[in-house]
């Protein structure tokens, strides 16, 4: 018995089975091998393997709400056990998600996130308890589903899961520490579930919260795909394609500043490094060894930079970091801690090599950078003139012999 004027139940098992089909795809497009190592790829894989789950218990709902037979009640209070348990744990998931985005810590953030796993934890012990006693949802004397008295609870504990990812995400775009293409994924990922539950608690009967849901899976799932079509397969960095559209916008960006059409803040500066002695570490240890050599360098990159800034593989062991700058000193700066790093690097196991590099950095400066290939190009320059320093140095017997 479903409540006067809502839609039957073939229509709504039809746009549940619907998106269940379109889940299943999104699974398919996303079992990527090179990603299965990533946190938040297992975190995005657990979301859509939960949300099927919870579309077939929303389905079995629908079928057997009213159900005449024991087995049937059975089947019916186990499928909202389970519809329960998976609404907070999928919002926790997406929490997880957001924060593991957005984090310039993810070692701390993963020391507190048990703690931020407990409200779920409490409603699935609720969720357990229901067909004992009824808290979150009850069958009637005709076997109906009804919502029980702490329905509430359970609504605000996966609500403020999607409120606590909102605002972290909004944190992270106010200290910029989020690309803008990631921050609009996060930020219109919990609208569709968020409002569609909101129709769905006022207008009891309807069936939206997990086709919405889907939907917002979608928006992760494009703005996954994007960044893996501009991305390094090996190292994660951006690949060289990308680097040249981006680095010919900043030199358009700040051509237009100079004629005063852009807006402010566009002065920019990068620096082109080179793994030295990078052809020895495959020869010597193979190319597994070169691979891990080349991850540990982006790793070793990126700690000193900040998230918003720009990082590219430019050749098979050079990379190139592009950097918003408000000062000189900025660059010095970065450079300093890249070669403390790298100095200060360890190979993780007992790996057999250990890891220089060659920089070459300036500020664009456009007399003498007329455009992206030119700058791109002296950057190479700079770094080259360091690289056969070195080998003039150790060739006259004056630096230090090292073992790659």
């Amino acid at each position: 018995m479903r409540p006067e004027g809502k839609l039957g139940v073939f229509p709504e098992l039809s746009i549940n089975i619907f998106a269940m089909l379109f889940t299943v795809a999104l699974v398919a497009g996303s079992r990527s091998r090179g990603d299965r190592g990533q946190i938040e790829h297992r975190l995005f894989i657990l979301m859509l393997d939960a949300t099927i789950l919870e579309l077939a218990a929303d389905s079995a709902m629908l079928v057997l709400d009213g159900t005449e037979s024991a087995a049937g009640m059975v089947a019916l209070e186990s499928s909202g056990v389970i519809y329960y348990i998976g609404q907070p744990f999928i919002s926790m998931l997406y929490a997880f998600y957001a924060e593991h985005r957005v984090a310039s810590d993810s070692r701390r953030a993963r020391t507190w996130m048990p703690y931020l796993a407990l409200p779920a934890a409490f409603s699935a012990l609720l969720s357990l308890s229901t067909p004992f006693t009824g808290l979150y949802f009850f069958l009637n004397a005709a076997n109906v589903y009804q919502r029980g008295p702490l329905f509430p609870v359970h609504a605000a504990v996966s609500y403020s899961y999607m409120l606590f990812a909102f605002v972290v995400v909004i944190v992270a775009a106010h200290r910029r520490i989020v690309d803008r293409g990631t921050l609009t994924a996060l930020l219109i990922f919990p609208l569709p579930p968020m409002i569609a539950g909101a129709i769905q608690i006022r207008h009891y009967g309807l069936v939206l919260l997990w086709p919405a849901a889907v939907l917002s899976l979608l928006v992760i799932f494009i703005e996954v795909q994007k960044r893996k079509l501009s991305s390094d397969y090996l190292t994660g960095a951006f690949n060289r394609r990308h680097l040249d559209e981006y680095v010919e916008a900043r030199v358009r960006d700040f051509r237009d500043e100079r004629a005063g059409t852009g807006r402010r803040g566009r002065r920019f500066a990068g620096f082109l490094v080179d793994v030295d002695d990078f052809k020895t570490i495959n020869d010597r240890f193979g190319h597994a060894a070169g691979d891990e050599a080349l991850v540990a360098a982006v790793r070793l990159i990126r700690s000193c930079l900040r998230s918003d800034d720009f990082l590219a593989r430019y050749a098979g062991d050079e990379f190139v970091a592009i950097l918003p700058l408000s000062s000189e000193d900025e660059l010095v700066q970065v450079i300093g801690r890249l070669r403390a790093r790298f100095a200060a690097y360890d190979p993780p196991r007992g790996a057999p090599h250990r890891l220089s590099l060659s920089v070459g950095a300036a500020v664009f400066d456009p007399e003498i950078d007329k455009d992206a290939d030119k700058y791109i190009a002296r950057l190479d320059t700079l770094m080259y003139v360091e690289k056969m320093a070195k080998r003039k140095s150790r060739a006259e017997g004056s630096g230090p012999e090292r073992e790659p």
